[in-house]
């Protein structure tokens, strides 16, 4: 089974650390800036993990506004489909995502995927010495430590040909201005028998995708490609597209997937413009899924932390990782003589899932204090 760890992060400033867990045992802490030994060591240390081989690609992009790091984790002894690798960073149970915490970095993600499950495989590739002049057929036996089942025979036989290529892999969208959009990709997996020439980039402001296209050439050796989209209309929205192209033709079209998952920044501020703060204000943050449900949480403190605010929110158990930042805007100035005091805290609250979340504050006990809520 081969499982992904993938580090994200909106700016090249992601640090701090987490924990691996799996099948119930806890990894030591593990940091961002790990090398592939300190990451075997640390995963061989969860007692339900025999061994493992890691792997690490950058895919810093600075056109793409992303960062960060993808771990391949190979295990190399336990067989079958295996339970994917939780991760923390203290501000919620352990997930296949996970923000915030003792992970720094703007926008920064720790996600888990699995790239290929254990078990036994079914399908196989044949060795590429095949001629295109036979006829060839296939037979699969099965065996169970004992002893070989009866072969089972293709019905036909076929003559090997080649093929347009697969689909690009990893197609990625990020967005970069109001008019600009990044996108991403890896090569194809199989180039179909001709060399991959270039890539088709589509898109869209629907799935027609008559609008717009351009050609990005295919670059011998490299594996990892991006492309800017620019003078896009700020009010649309947009479908993005990528096909591999050889002498055989275009491979299927595969979808850009947003690169940071679904992400929602809202914003709280408190704002109070008398003076008249004391430290005794708290307000409560109602969270509405887009099914109707609501959640709240306890009293918080005006003057709360941005950890505290976001341990507050991660006992909702809302679908996905929380990351919560906090600004203080206050200021004292001197009007008319009198010196005031200015009260301004902004928590800036970023949701990274599937689920859409509207927020509203219970502000009976902010005295004085607005709260004011607003979309980043």
């Amino acid at each position: 089974e081969v499982q992904i760890i993938v580090l994200e992060s909106s700016a090249d400033d992601m640090g701090g650390m987490f924990v691996a867990h799996f099948m119930g045992e806890s990894s030591s802490n593990i940091y961002t800036d790990s090398n592939a030994a300190q990451i075997e060591q640390a995963l061989e240390g969860i007692s339900t993990i025999d061994s493992v081989n890691v792997t690490i690609f950058s895919h810093t992009q600075d056109s793409m506004a992303s960062y960060g790091q993808r771990w391949v984790i190979t295990f190399t002894s336990q067989k079958g489909n295996l339970p994917s690798i939780l991760v923390d960073t203290g501000s919620a149970p352990p997930s296949t995502i996970a923000t915030g915490g003792t992970l720094f970095g703007s926008s920064s993600v720790i996600r888990v995927e699995t790239i290929s499950d254990g078990g036994l495989p079914s399908s196989f590739i044949t060795p590429s010495q095949l001629s295109r002049n036979q006829k060839y057929s296939s037979r699969i036996l099965a065996f169970n430590g004992y002893s070989w089942s009866d072969p089972a025979t293709s019905r036909y036989a076929i003559t090997p040909s080649k093929m347009a290529p697969s689909p690009p892999r990893g197609v990625r969208v990020n967005v970069l201005s109001d008019t600009e959009i990044g996108v991403s990709w890896t090569q194809p997996l199989y180039s179909g028998g001709d060399n991959v020439a270039a890539y088709r980039v589509e898109w869209d402001s629907d799935v027609m995708f008559d609008h717009s296209s351009t050609t990005v050439s295919h670059v011998s050796g490299s594996e990892d490609y991006y492309f800017v989209i620019k003078n896009l209309d700020p009010l649309e929205s947009y479908y993005v597209r990528v096909m591999a192209y050889s002498a055989q033709g275009h491979s299927i079209p595969e979808m850009a997937l947003p690169l940071l998952c679904t992400m929602q920044t809202l914003v709280v501020e408190l704002v109070e413009t008398t003076g008249s703060v004391d430290f005794s204000e708290t307000f409560r943050v109602q969270v509405t899924t887009v099914d109707g449900y609501q959640r709240e949480t306890n009293p918080i403190s005006v003057y709360a932390t941005s950890r505290e605010v976001e341990n507050e929110l991660n006992k909702l158990g809302i679908v996905g990782a929380i990351s919560v930042d906090r600004e203080d805007r206050s200021n004292v100035y001197d009007s008319s003589g009198i010196e005031t005091n200015f009260f301004d805290i902004r928590y800036s609250i970023t949701l990274v899932g599937d689920e859409d979340i509207t927020l509203s504050v219970t502000g009976d006990s902010l005295g004085s204090i607005t709260a004011i809520i607003q979309e980043d």
